[in-house]
C-alpha cells in the first residue's frame, strides 16, 4: 500500500472519540439570544475566559447555541449540544438550565439564573450536588429593591407595572416584590410575556391599567431583547427600571443590579475550575457582591421625568 493510502486507512481506523481527544475541549453555551443581539455577552464571556488562559480557538472551543428569542427551542438545542459531547455547558436563565438539566445528568453545567437553590437546580450554595454549579443572581431581592428605587424616583406614583417573563415566574421569586409593594403602599399590575412579540401587548396593558411606571423583572429574554423593549418604552413615554446597565442604555429610565463584567468573571472562574477537573457538585455556587445604580438622564428628559437630586447623587453612573 502506498504511504498516503496507509495514512488514510490508519486515520479511518481511529475512533471518532480518539480524534476528538486531540481537539480543545468544547464549551457549549445555551442562550435565548438572537444572532443579532448576541453581543456584548459573547465577547464578555470570551474575554473573561481568556483572562484565565482559556482562549477560544486555542485552548477551548466556545460554541453558542442560540434560541433566537424562543425559549421553547431550548430542549432541542440542549439535546443537540449533548450529542456533541461538550466538556461544559453554560446555561443562561431558568428555561435554558432546565433544558440542560433534562438533557444530561453527567456533563457539567455552569448555570446563571435566579435563586439556584429555590429553583431546585442545586442542593445548596456550598455543596451544589449533581452536575450543576453556577451563579445565583439574587433575583427576588434585587427585583424588590428595584421597585423601591423606582418609587424613590417617582414618589407620587401609586400604581406600578411588573413585566415578567412567563417562564421565570414563580411564587418564591414574586413574593418579595409583592411584599415591598405592600410596604410602600402602592398597587401593582402583573403582565407576562413569552417572547418579544408580546411586548406591544404588554405596553398597551400597562397603559390601560393606568400604571405610572414599570419594574422589568429579571429575565434573560428581557435583557437580550432590550433594544426592542427600550424602543417601545421610549415611544410610549413609559418610565421603567431594569436589571442591567445595558438595558438603561437601551431605553430604561434606570437600572440597578450587578454588572456584566462581574457576572462573566464569576462564570469564567467556575468554567475554568470545571475544565481543570473540579466536580460541579463540589464547586460552591457564587453570588454577585457589587451592585450599581445607573440613571439615564437622556431618557428622563425625553419622557418628561425629573430625577430627584438625592438619586442622582448616589448613582454610580449617569448617562447623558
Amino acid at each position: 500500500m502506498k504511504p498516503v493510502g496507509l495514512l488514510l486507512a490508519l486515520c479511518a481506523a481511529i475512533p471518532a472519540s480518539a480524534q476528538d481527544a486531540t481537539r480543545p475541549p468544547l464549551v457549549g453555551v445555551l442562550s435565548v439570544n438572537t444572532t443579532a443581539n448576541n453581543q456584548p455577552p459573547a465577547t464578555a464571556l470570551r474575554d473573561a475566559l481568556a483572562a484565565l488562559g482559556d482562549i477560544d480557538g486555542k485552548s477551548i472551543r466556545l460554541d453558542f447555541r442560540l434560541a433566537e428569542g424562543d425559549a421553547g427551542r431550548f430542549p432541542e438545542l440542549a439535546e443537540a449540544l449533548v450529542r456533541d459531547n461538550p466538556s461544559v455547558i453554560v446555561a443562561y436563565g431558568p428555561p435554558a438550565v432546565k433544558a440542560a438539566q433534562h438533557a444530561t445528568k453527567t456533563i457539567p453545567i455552569v448555570a446563571s439564573a435566579n435563586d439556584l437553590v429555590a429553583s431546585g437546580f442545586i442542593q445548596s450554595m456550598a455543596r451544589p450536588g449533581g452536575n450543576i454549579t453556577g451563579v445565583s443572581l439574587l433575583v427576588p431581592e434585587l427585583d424588590a429593591k428595584r421597585l423601591e428605587v423606582l418609587h424613590e424616583i417617582l414618589p407620587t406614583a401609586r400604581r406600578f407595572g411588573l413585566l415578567i417573563e412567563t417562564a421565570t415566574r414563580a411564587p418564591a421569586v414574586m413574593q418579595p416584590v409583592v411584599d415591598t409593594a405592600r410596604a410602600l403602599g402602592v398597587a401593582i399590575q402583573n403582565v407576562e410575556v413569552g417572547s418579544p412579540a408580546d411586548f406591544p401587548r404588554a405596553v398597551v396593558s400597562f397603559q390601560v391599567g393606568g400604571v405610572d411606571a414599570v419594574n422589568i423583572l429579571s429575565s434573560a429574554l428581557l435583557f437580550f431583547s432590550r433594544r426592542e423593549l427600550g424602543k417601545l418604552l421610549l415611544a410610549n413615554k413609559l418610565p421603567a427600571i431594569c436589571e442591567w446597565r445595558e438595558m438603561a442604555a437601551s431605553g430604561c429610565l434606570a437600572s440597578y443590579g450587578t454588572t456584566l463584567r462581574e457576572l462573566f468573571a464569576i462564570q469564567a472562574a467556575l468554567i475554568d475550575k470545571v475544565l481543570k477537573g473540579t466536580r460541579p457538585g463540589d464547586t460552591p455556587a457564587q453570588q454577585p457582591t457589587r451592585f450599581e445604580l445607573v440613571i439615564n438622564l437622556k431618557v428622563a428628559r425625553e419622557i418628561g421625568v425629573e430625577i430627584p437630586q438625592a438619586i442622582l447623587a448616589r448613582a454610580d453612573e449617569v448617562i447623558e
